[in-house]
């Protein structure tokens, strides 16, 4: 059995691991799905690094896997010993000593480029989506209905992270692994992929899916997870 600490993006909340979770609990394994307070104006990573040591805590041998936003904040979530390996998934990748809006638009796919500039801000300054336009991005492998679904369960995302400069990064080492969406609309795969072979010498690993295979294709990605999880289990010693 594995155990797995599987974080949300941005937009989203533990909801979108439920097509997952109950996947991989067949299969024996435990699955924690923390909901970051992403959706409050003004949190940033204090918040969401406080929210995943608690998922953590009385927990070992823990897979955490982050998708999307959380990859600014989970690879410092590695310092604490519980986490065994890290699953990158469609992550953002930030660079020590500079912030996520450092990198410009490079790190965003090309229709994420165009659809970003018609982010709307709420009273609060958070950012939401038009429909169409989440479902363009987010979940354009999915069906029609599906896509619909999700992108009614969306909810306005703070700002806050994005600007923090990221601070180094632990000593502590795991087995790390970056997933590389191949019909990602939102986040440019090869460009994450590098940025994590170079920070935290991860493995590259790809789905043929959009942004989001949690929804479009859970099957397939509990197959992977569950797959990571035996290899970093075998591995002992790769903490470090």
């Amino acid at each position: 059995m594995s155990t797995f600490v599987l974080v949300h993006g941005a937009w989203h909340g533990d909801w979108c691991w439920d097509r997952v979770r109950p996947v991989l609990a067949q299969r024996g394994h435990e699955v924690v799905v923390p909901d970051l307070a992403s959706d409050t104006a003004g949190a940033g990573r204090s918040e969401y690094l406080s929210v995943i040591s608690d998922a953590l805590r009385a927990r070992s041998a823990v897979t955490l896997v982050a998708h999307s936003m959380s990859g600014l904040v989970a690879p410092l979530a590695v310092a604490d010993p519980a986490v065994a390996s890290l699953v990158l998934l469609a992550g953002l990748m930030p660079r020590p000593g500079t912030s996520w809006l450092d990198a410009g638009a490079e790190p965003f796919a090309e229709r994420m480029r165009q659809l970003s500039q018609r982010l709307q801000f709420d009273e609060c300054g958070r950012s939401t989506w038009a429909p169409a336009e989440a479902a363009t991005v987010f979940y354009n492998d999915a069906s029609p209905a599906d896509a619909a679904d999700a992108v009614s369960r969306l909810r306005p995302d703070s700002t806050a992270v994005y600007g923090q400069v990221m601070p180094g990064l632990p000593e502590r080492r795991v087995t790390t692994t970056y997933i590389s969406c191949r019909q990602d609309q939102a986040v440019d795969g090869t460009w994450g992929g590098q940025v994590a072979r170079e920070l935290l010498d991860a493995d590259v690993r790809e789905l043929d899916t959009g942004h989001a295979p949690f929804w479009s294709a859970p099957g397939a990605l509990c197959d992977l997870l569950e797959d990571l999880a035996g290899r970093a289990a075998a591995a002992p010693g790769e903490s470090r």
